[in-house]
């Protein structure tokens, strides 16, 4: 008690002693929860998890994955539209489903080798400052400008948060991005970021013209790679079963500048969001080919 009145004691004299000199005292602590892309070497000090041998993203390697018939997907409500939200969390562009509607209505998925009902929770994307990098994954060391991820809950945890501590917990789709000269009909609906620009405004907006989760899946999705990682920012829990597509999707090059138009929560640009490829230590990545259409 005396120790703690004694520090006190400094604490005061030592503020008397500044605003009597005319100083400013201020003392600045950052959050343990705060990160930044500026050094995702630095995520594992307060997120350990960031540190352990199942970390996404990582490079997959066509010609050293193992070839594997996994059963294709079942996507299910993915052609219904439903009204999304739009938010800047300063980190990223996400969308959810706004509306409260029963879990059972909303999308999901089963097959492609997953252990059950996987359902939508959220969809977000990761880009660069030019189109020589964004994306988190690499296909054979190759960067694209952009990742979209499709984020799902195993069901029988009740919400992405419970599900998020259990290895198989969560189902991501990593959804390549690569530009063309046409603008993705898709992404006219969900660019109105002049609204969602300063995160710090903690403003959302919702898509206009909703547009069903099959719009933003590639042509092809029967070709995929598969593995065990993690989420791809703090607190990096290793409790996802990730599909990454081989076939890409396509925005024009104003689409993607739309993004790189928002600021994070330090309102510098938004950009450059994207984790660093990790170790693939002693984990198999698997591949599934393209079925032959008839």
């Amino acid at each position: 008690m005396l120790d703690k009145m004694f520090t006190l004691l400094q604490i005061a004299l030592v503020v008397s002693l500044g605003l009597a000199n005319g100083a400013v005292i201020r003392v600045e602590t950052e959050p343990k929860n705060a990160w930044t892309y500026d050094d995702p070497e630095q995520w594992p000090v307060n997120f350990p998890m960031c540190g352990g041998e199942q970390q996404s993203p990582i490079n997959l390697d066509p010609f050293t994955a193992l070839e594997f018939d996994y059963p294709t997907f079942n996507f299910f409500n993915y052609d219904k539209a439903f009204v999304e939200t739009v938010i800047n969390n300063g980190h990223t562009i996400m969308l959810q489903v706004k509306e409260n509607l029963p879990v059972q209505d909303l999308p999901y998925l089963t097959g492609g080798g997953l252990p059950g009902v996987y359902r939508f929770h959220q969809l977000h994307f990761h880009w660069g400052s030019d189109v020589s990098r964004g994306s988190e994954h690499r296909i054979a060391d190759q960067p694209f400008p952009a990742e979209l991820h499709i984020v799902h809950y195993n069901e029988k945890y009740g919400d992405f948060a419970t599900a998020s501590g259990y290895p198989d917990g969560l189902a991501v789709l990593g959804i390549m991005i690569e530009t063309e000269a046409h603008d993705n009909i898709a992404f006219r609906h969900i660019q109105h970021f002049e609204t969602i620009a300063n995160p710090l405004d903690a403003q959302t907006y919702d898509v206009a013209v909703p547009i069903p989760l099959e719009d933003l899946l590639p042509d092809d999705p029967t070709a995929f790679f598969r593995y065990d990682g993690s989420l791809t920012t703090p607190e990096c829990n290793e409790s996802v079963f990730w599909t990454v597509f081989q076939t890409p999707i396509a925005i024009s090059e104003r689409q993607l500048a739309k993004f790189r138009g928002v600021f994070d929560d330090e309102l510098r640009p938004l950009e450059n969001n994207y984790r660093p490829v990790q170790e693939l230590h002693n984990r198999v990545v698997s591949y599934r080919p393209a079925s032959q259409r008839l």
